[in-house]
């Protein structure tokens, strides 16, 4: 049964992210936004669905560890960097949109850097929480406000251009006038991502109870299985937009779940409950989450794009954190 709910949940995942990639693109281009902008938002929030769930049961469950919940942040937002980054620009190489540099990178940099600014009582507390998300609210403002520019200007080029909207294809053209092309497209990307979450919640379920039966720690299958489950709809996602060459929801989805990793899912547990830590290595996973992150910038700002060569090197780094992590 294991075996069978771990093959399902993998071809629920790459099903859904099939289905939430081409609902994505599709809604920019009739919202005339950048994909970028779906990528960083309703993308980003769908596929940090997991982690919150997670985290939010662990402070509302009795004897629930509000630690777990930022182990569980900061492991996914290393397998975000490290991982899905890493797997996405083997498949095609990620070119940079430089919005992400001068808006994102930074947001994402303040974020996890404050982290163990926060810990230093080894507790977030739940003013702390309501900081994080503050700032997250800031910048999901500051996105939106720059959505909305972006598409004033794309409806005021379509006016002096008089562009002719393209002919509907496929599905669209034998639906009835009056339904909207976004409405379809937005119920294609809803229906992904409903889908990637059940299939993330599978394939944990089947892979826990086959690591239990083959004797790994509650540590390892924390750092593996529980990280990796929780990032499972960013790593579908993230391969089959690199496969389908939209790079930007690739670089989108994981920057902007990790953002939203910290000023919500983590924000909201410890304003729900304090979260606490005693255990020594989250603060080696702290440190780790860090650096990756601070990677990012010579590596964004050097060549504008995450080639396959550094695909790979972020995908062996990430092995090896893992290996590190359980000896």
């Amino acid at each position: 049964m294991a075996i069978l709910f771990l093959l399902v949940g993998l071809a629920m995942l790459v099903g859904g992210a099939e289905l939430l990639v081409r609902g994505g693109g599709a809604l920019a281009l009739a919202l005339k936004v950048p994909a970028m902008i779906v990528a960083l938002t309703v993308v980003a929030f769908g596929t940090s669905a997991p982690e919150l769930a997670v985290s939010v049961s662990a402070a509302l469950g009795e004897g629930g560890s509000t630690e777990a919940a930022l182990a569980n942040v900061t492991g996914s937002n290393i397998a975000n960097i490290l991982l899905v980054l890493g797997v996405a620009a083997l498949i095609r190489p990620l070119v940079v949109d430089r919005g992400l540099i001068k808006r994102e990178i930074p947001a994402l940099l303040i974020l996890q850097l404050l982290i163990p600014v926060l810990c230093m009582d080894a507790v977030i507390g739940r003013i702390e929480g309501m900081l994080l998300f503050a700032v997250g609210l800031v910048y999901n403002g500051l996105l939106i406000r720059q959505a909305l520019k972006d598409r004033s200007d794309a409806l005021a080029a379509d006016l002096e251009g008089d562009l002719p909207d393209p002919e509907p294809e496929g599905i669209m053209a034998r639906l009835p006038a009056f339904v909207p092309a976004w409405a379809v497209h937005a119920t294609f990307l809803v229906f992904g991502l409903a889908i990637l979450v059940a299939g993330a919640q599978l394939f944990v379920s089947g892979a826990f109870t086959l690591a239990t039966w083959a004797g790994f720690s509650e540590r390892f299958i924390g750092l593996t299985v529980i990280a990796l489950g929780t990032s499972a709809p960013e790593i579908a996602t993230g391969a089959i937009s690199a496969w389908r060459g939209e790079t930007e929801i690739a670089l989108g989805n994981s920057v902007g779940s990790n953002i939203l990793n910290i000023s919500m899912v983590l924000a909201l547990t410890s304003m729900i409950k304090p979260v606490a830590f005693e255990d020594s290595g989250t603060w080696i996973d702290l440190t780790v989450a860090n650096g990756v992150t601070l990677l990012l910038v010579p590596i964004i700002l050097l060549s504008g794009r995450i080639g396959r060569v550094t695909g790979g090197l972020m995908i062996a780094a990430y092995l090896g954190y893992i290996l590190f992590s359980q000896s």
